[in-house]
């Protein structure tokens, strides 16, 4: 028989009925783990949610890799990419490259009435992958680029369609400037999105790569550079730093040079906020660890002088220091695990409810997304609670070698 199991049950068995000191200390011990777990749980899928929708939008736009000229920014439209790089069929061999597509941009100016704005016509392929903005369309549809000829359709931003005025099947003229001589496109507008990306979608509008290749008199195979999917985004700096390797080990004298960069280099104040919240996180993390350890300890202390005279009579009946101490970690394992219950049942149902109905709006200029977004991922939790278990217990234990200092002799003079 595991006498220290069995005296723990006949323990709690007391902590239903017996005197309110223990009761509450007993309560204390379950509502501090169950506080801690839930604070962490909701801590770490609302960062979560941060880190995955800030990336997903700023991906979604660039991609998580961009190559373009050498020497140029990402808005470039002056100088062009080949599509004949030598090394270009290797870059998609890599392992982690799921995809490439390609783009090119095209600086002009909206003219609705007396209201003008600056834009950026980003010009994409047949082969450009619609899932991000078909995903953030708020009426309208993509633009049609499987035709034969070259499509005249525009997808425009929110804030764009909201502060010139525009709306869907709208017509619309855009000038070029190109050698002091101004040229009019007129397009329609098939659709707007809005995905909230301050810097981008005030000024982006996507439209036919022929087009922008027209106006910036380039031939079919050129195009401003290329944007990168990824299987695994999270190995973006790994893939980039494999790709920069390919270009200067198959480079040949006709390619040109390549700029490749990340999505976090190009939106570099995005994730150092994340890596920011990030900080937050571990911050709330010690503390709500700090907050269960010390009502783990003050836990332990009150059962153990609550009981001394039972540790007093243990001892002097020739029970091992050792299964004494295990008595006591087997009564408070039993309270951190309801406690620990408790709390991932609490903040699950939150996430839950809050991922379901956004019941927490923000503001979306100043934080990227409508409402406290959530991430769960049975992995992380399963670790979080692991790592939690393995921290409290090590405090109990660390804590019960109090045992060990009570003398038996005078631990049965304590009534």
């Amino acid at each position: 028989m595991n006498t220290p199991l069995f005296i723990a049950k006949k323990m709690n068995q007391e902590r239903k009925k017996g005197a309110r000191v223990v009761r509450t200390t007993s309560a204390i011990v379950v509502g501090s783990v169950a506080l801690s777990i839930c604070v962490i749980m909701i801590a770490l899928s609302i960062v979560r949610g941060f880190r995955t929708e800030i990336r997903d939008r700023a991906t979604g736009f660039v991609g998580q890799i961009i190559i373009s000229p050498f020497g140029t920014t990402y808005l470039n439209d002056a100088y062009p990419l080949s599509l004949d790089t030598s090394y270009l069929p290797k870059i998609a061999e890599c392992d982690n490259v799921q995809h490439i597509q390609y783009f090119a941009f095209r600086h002009g100016v909206i003219k609705t009435g007396e209201a003008m704005q600056q834009v950026v016509v980003k010009g994409v392929g047949k082969e450009f992958d619609p899932t991000f903005f078909t995903s953030v369309l708020s009426k309208g549809t993509f633009p049609r680029l499987n035709d034969s000829i070259p499509s005249m359709e525009l997808l425009v931003s929110k804030r764009l369609s909201e502060s010139l005025k525009i709306d869907v099947d709208q017509v619309i003229d855009i000038w070029f400037i190109d050698q002091s001589t101004p040229r009019i496109r007129r397009f329609t507008v098939s659709g707007v999105y809005d995905a909230v990306l301050e810097e981008i979608d005030q000024i982006l509008v996507i439209g036919d790569l022929r087009v922008v290749q027209r106006l910036n008199s380039w031939t079919s195979k050129e195009v401003g550079g290329f944007e990168l999917l990824l299987h695994n985004p999270l190995l973006m700096e790994r893939t980039a730093r494999d790709i920069r390797e390919i270009a200067a080990q198959y480079m040949t004298d006709q390619d040109q040079g390549l700029s490749i960069i990340t999505v976090k280099d190009l939106f570099s104040h995005l994730f150092d906020w994340l890596n920011l919240i990030d900080m937050n996180l571990l911050i709330v993390l010690i503390l709500m660890m700090a907050v269960a350890g010390v009502n783990m300890i003050s836990g332990l202390l009150i059962m153990l002088f609550d009981k001394t005279s039972m540790i007093g009579l243990l001892k002097a009946l020739g029970m091992r220091n050792r299964d004494i101490r295990l008595t006591f970690i087997y009564r408070m394992g039993r309270l951190v695990l309801w406690g620990m219950a408790m709390g991932n049942v609490v903040s699950l149902t939150l996430c839950l409810l809050q991922k379901k109905f956004a019941i927490i709006t923000l503001d979306q200029t100043n934080y990227a997304v409508s409402s406290v977004p959530i991430a769960l991922d049975v992995w992380s939790i399963l670790l979080m609670n692991v790592v939690s278990l393995l921290l409290i217990l090590s405090i109990i234990v660390a804590a019960s070698m109090m045992v060990t200092r009570m003398a038996p002799e005078r631990s049965l003079r304590v009534k």
